[in-house]
């Protein structure tokens, strides 16, 4: 296993990969180690970036709309990877709300949403900072004022009730 940091202007972005598949991308060191240390069982050494990665991010963090087609190793129950399909689906510059993914899905269960939304362990690459609640932000593992942010950098236009 590999971990790489990417030093963003939102500040460092830890990312792991197994056998070259993303598997943890996250602003929370300590969570994407336990995450990694839970599905992988495997030691991990320190290594840069791969450079495509590093175009993507930085050209991301320029406000360039970015496809992240990178090689993915998502880690989940069948559930949480149905909602991250769902929210790999939402464009750039774009949002939707839990309740939506839901009915997407057919279901009702929204508030499962969210909880299979903030399990997502790839953070940016799997957008889930574009997911808002009903009536406010909702979460962000990586701290509502990153949310703002990146959905800032995105020019998202949020009405002012969804600021929270």
């Amino acid at each position: 296993m590999q971990r790489s940091v990417y030093q963003s202007p939102l500040g460092p972005f830890y990312l792991w990969f197994y056998q070259d598949k993303l598997v943890c991308a996250t602003f929370d060191e300590r969570y994407g180690e336990k995450f990694t240390a839970r599905f992988f069982r495997a030691r991990f050494d320190p290594q840069l970036l791969p450079a495509k990665c590093t175009r993507d991010l930085d050209a991301y963090f320029r406000g360039q709309r970015v496809e992240f087609d990178w090689p993915l190793q998502l880690e989940g129950t069948p559930f949480q990877r149905e909602v991250w399909a769902e929210i790999r689906r939402i464009s750039y510059g774009s949002f939707t709300t839990y309740k939506q993914i839901a009915h997407n899905l057919g279901i009702k269960a929204y508030r499962a949403v969210g909880r299979a939304v903030g399990a997502n362990p790839v953070s940016i690459i799997v957008p889930c900072h574009r997911v808002l609640g009903t009536h406010g932000l909702g979460g962000y593992g990586g701290g509502l004022a990153r949310k703002r942010l990146l959905l800032a950098l995105e020019n998202v236009n949020l009405a002012p009730n969804l600021l929270g």
